[in-house]
């Protein structure tokens, strides 16, 4: 019993750690009805902040110089003491006043721009402020991570409350310290005019306003005061908390998130109270789990139970009090942007199936370009489980951090069926498992995923949004540590990754791998882009069909939709089937590509990633989807371009902060994503490629018109003859030729077609014209954007510079950028009212566009 006891007070350092956060969040709920997922990450900073001041005598603002030159930069590191170190309380107060500005940069950089955004949209901005400050942080502080100093007494305590034990004196400072927190914090908003003010906001802020205060301005000085609260936490707890990195302290938001809700976001007491608890807890199921949890029923268990039990914790408080947890008084919220009725689908799987079939031909062992081969095979993987994001975010309005959670779960349920009992890769230790044939073990691995998802679904029958995402991120740092990583289930020890037999089709190889060991196959590509398009096809069938029109329902209003005689409950765990099934099937992709997957393929830090660069391409479309992982996603074509077209630049190393920057800017500006952008600009250069090429209308027509089942099927073979033609004509040597060749080759061929269809429309002279009138409406910003690049690309990467596709990148990114506001600032107007969701019943009736 002594032991239990010890135990237990030893856990409550660790818990005032959660004490404190969780008290942080409860604060900034109050102030602006925001659940703040990027709270770990303000304390992250803060904390660096500290460290760096007082060890290194340096300061880092929280920004990067993005100025594209050499010689004029924008200060962010500022020298504070020539040797290397500065005083402790200085350093103290500098760290606080960073919590300051950080959180008043939250709130009027982010938050309040959003204040009427769908909640969806709020915890999107929270995980990109979250990316952002992780990236800014990398880059700043470097990724030598320090085990930071203590600022309280550390000598141990001998034979501490006659227990026989020592006990390190630290820990009473930080537990004195919560409990001196919790008391003041409850004292101000139960006695001070700005608690009372806050409260009042928190229930009505309409109300509030007629008092004359002011909601905005309560909201940012509590912003201030949890950032500010979280860094001090962090600070304060110091070694107990073990090395400072910036992903470890994110992921304190799972147990600061259920303190917080043991206090229902409302009582900082109580969340003191439920952090300290959990921290105790925590800490003796920790060291007594090798005594425990012992036999075959229990000892699975050992190596998870502590991340478990956060996850209990909240499915608890939400499903016991999920119907009471406050909902703050705040004007109207927009809803999630309308998912758009798929069109032509089957037109565009052959066009960009083709394309990306040719791409990887073309890929395929080239030198230094091998990368794009390897880039067309994570774009592919990762749009599948984007897909997935679609069916249960984009279309059921359910929040889900654990995607790609799912996708690990197939992945390593995968790899255990095809395992043989024989060592492989860098597992030499035999696992043991049926060896089945990929199909099987495949289709296994689908359906454990299905399993799981629908389990960590089951509490969104009772709650939903911002709660759900809750539980499901929760439920995705739980399962890295039973699952994943834990060696009972796995039969991987030492964090060796699991070995994924290559898959092969009547003999042949459609494995990821080339003898060259590089990510490179063509046979992988077509492989993944044909199931790419099977599943795009299987979601847009789900989208035209009743089943997408009941999601729809649900997620505009589940009142009105269990009125009209939907099951909600059935519908959300429907919705939680599909899309972890898709994600199944990007996770076994995922293995067969990488041959040997880990926990850290699938940690919760993965699919926050996948879910904001959803939400940033469009997470209501197929389009958005396919844009995501294809062009976005971090192994996508655009960062991967980057790096090969701005070599020596480094800007793979921004790719974190700059992807966490759009997706605020997303958020806040355009909540449909950059898809519609895409989407219009392909319109726009269809349109523009009808007009200038003689006959290409008259084909067009003939296409929508009497003779389309003649037409469409000639088109379809045309574009995969010409894909055919582009890779066998590479005997061309000169590039070149080769593409001037190759042009007019299509030329001649579409216009000899459209000869056979009828006169030509436009003629020669009308497309002339067109290309006149174009040259005058964009001739200037291109022009504009070749001399820029011209002129800036030199001065940011030195010598690595071509000069022939520099500016020619400027002027896309000219014509890009103006494409995009003319779309802004045009005729449609402004996004800043988003359009309201569609009736339940008109749902019922007819499909959404």
């Amino acid at each position: 019993m002594n032991d239990i006891i010890f135990n237990l007070m030893l856990g409550l350092g660790i818990g005032s750690l959660y004490a404190m956060l969780g008290a942080g969040l409860v604060i900034s709920y109050k102030g602006s009805g925001v659940i703040n997922f990027a709270h770990g990450a303000l304390a992250m900073y803060g904390i660096f902040t500290f460290d760096t001041a007082w060890n290194r005598g340096e300061l880092f603002f929280p920004w990067v110089d993005f100025l594209p030159t050499n010689s004029l930069n924008v200060p962010v590191r500022i020298t504070l003491a020539a040797d290397g170190s500065w005083p402790m309380i200085p350093s103290l107060i500098l760290a606080l006043a960073m919590a300051a500005l950080l959180g008043l940069g939250a709130h009027f950089l982010v938050f309040r721009p959003l204040r009427n955004a769908a909640p969806l949209g709020k915890v999107i901005a929270s995980l990109g402020l979250a990316l952002y400050l992780q990236g800014v942080a990398l880059l700043n502080f470097g990724n030598s991570f320090p085990q930071p100093k203590s600022i309280v007494p550390q000598e141990a305590l001998t034979n501490f409350l006659g227990l026989g034990k020592t006990f390190p004196r630290n820990t009473l400072y930080v537990i004195g310290f919560a409990i001196l927190l919790g008391v003041l914090m409850w004292a101000g908003y139960h006695f001070t005019r700005f608690g009372l003010a806050t409260r009042a906001a928190a229930g009505n802020e309409k109300g509030a306003v007629l008092l004359g205060y002011s909601p905005q301005t309560l909201a940012a000085i509590n912003w201030v005061i949890a950032s500010v609260t979280a860094t001090l936490a962090v600070i304060i707890v110091g070694p107990i908390q073990g090395t400072i990195t910036p992903i470890g302290l994110t992921a304190l938001i799972v147990p600061a998130l259920a303190a917080a809700l043991i206090g229902g976001l409302r009582s900082v007491p109580i969340a003191v109270a439920g952090g300290l608890a959990l921290g105790a807890v925590q800490t003796l199921l920790d060291i007594k789990r090798g005594s425990w949890f012992t036999g075959p029923a229990l000892e699975w268990l050992q190596n998870g139970v502590r991340s478990a039990l956060p996850l209990l914790v909240i499915v608890v408080v939400l499903v016991v009090r999920g119907k009471s947890l406050p909902i703050r008084g705040a004007v109207t919220e927009r809803r999630l942007p309308l998912a758009p009725n798929p069109k032509r689908i089957f037109e565009h799987s052959v066009v960009w199936v083709t394309a990306l079939v040719l791409l990887a031909f073309m890929f395929e062992n080239s030198g230094d370009r091998t990368r794009f081969a390897n880039s067309l095979q994570n774009g592919i993987v990762t749009a599948i489980i984007m897909l997935s994001i679609v069916v249960i975010t984009g279309y059921t309005g359910q929040i889900s951090l654990a995607q790609m959670t799912f996708a690990g779960i197939a992945a390593f349920f995968t790899a255990r069926m095809m395992a043989d009992g024989i060592g492989r890769g860098s597992n030499l230790v035999p696992v043991t498992g049926p060896g089945l044939p990929w199909p099987i073990a495949g289709l296994i691995g689908v359906i454990a995923a299905v399993i799981v998802g629908v389990i960590v679904g089951l509490p969104a029958v009772r709650i939903r949004g911002v709660q759900l995402a809750v539980v499901t991120i929760a439920a995705a740092v739980a399962i890295q540590s039973v699952y994943f990583e834990n060696a009972y289930i796995t039969q991987l020890r030492a964090g060796v990754p699991a070995y994924v037999k290559e898959p092969t089709f009547f003999g042949l190889d459609i494995g990821a791998r080339s003898a060259r060991v590089q990510n490179e196959r063509p046979a992988f590509v077509i492989f993944g882009a044909i199931l790419l398009a099977l599943c795009a096809i299987a979601v847009a069938n789900v989208r035209r069909t009743g089943v997408g029109r009941r999601f729809l329902a649900v997620r505009a209003n589940e009142r009105a939709a269990a009125a009209a005689g939907i099951s909600v409950s059935r519908s959300k765990l429907l919705a939680f089937a599909l899309s972890s099934a898709l994600a199944g099937i990007g996770g076994v992709m995922l293995g067969f590509k990488q041959v040997e997957v880990s926990s850290a393929n699938f940690g919760y830090g993965a699919g926050l990633g996948v879910l904001a660069f959803a939400y940033l391409a469009g997470i209501t479309s197929i389009n958005g989807a396919l844009l995501a992982g294809v062009v976005l996603s971090a192994g996508g074509l655009i960062p991967t371009l980057s790096n090969y077209m701005l070599a020596g630049t480094n800007i793979d190393k921004y790719i974190g902060m700059l992807g966490g920057l759009a997706i605020i800017v997303t958020a806040i500006v355009h909540p449909e994503g950059v898809a519609p952008f895409f989407a219009h600009g392909m319109r726009q250069a269809g349109n523009w490629v009808v007009s200038v090429i003689p006959g290409a209308d008259t084909i067009r027509t003939a296409y929508r018109g009497p003779r389309a089942r003649l037409v469409q099927p000639v088109l379809a073979g045309s574009v995969v003859g010409f894909a055919v033609w582009l890779r066998k004509a590479q005997f061309i040597e000169d590039v070149y030729v080769w593409i001037l060749v190759s042009l007019i080759l299509l030329f001649g061929v579409s216009l000899a077609f459209a000869r056979s269809l009828g006169s030509l429309s436009p003629s020669f002279g009308e497309a002339g014209r067109h290309w006149v009138n174009w040259g005058r409406h964009f001739g200037p910003v291109a022009l504009i954007g070749y001399v820029v690049g011209w002129i800036i690309w030199p001065l940011r990467s030195g010598d690595v510079y071509s000069k022939l596709w520099m500016p020619i990148l400027g002027a896309l990114i000219a014509l890009f950028i103006w494409s995009i506001l003319k779309q802004l600032v045009g005729p449609r107007g402004s996004h800043d009212a988003a359009p309201a969701e569609p009736a339940v019943g008109d749902m019922m009736t007819a499909e959404v566009g």
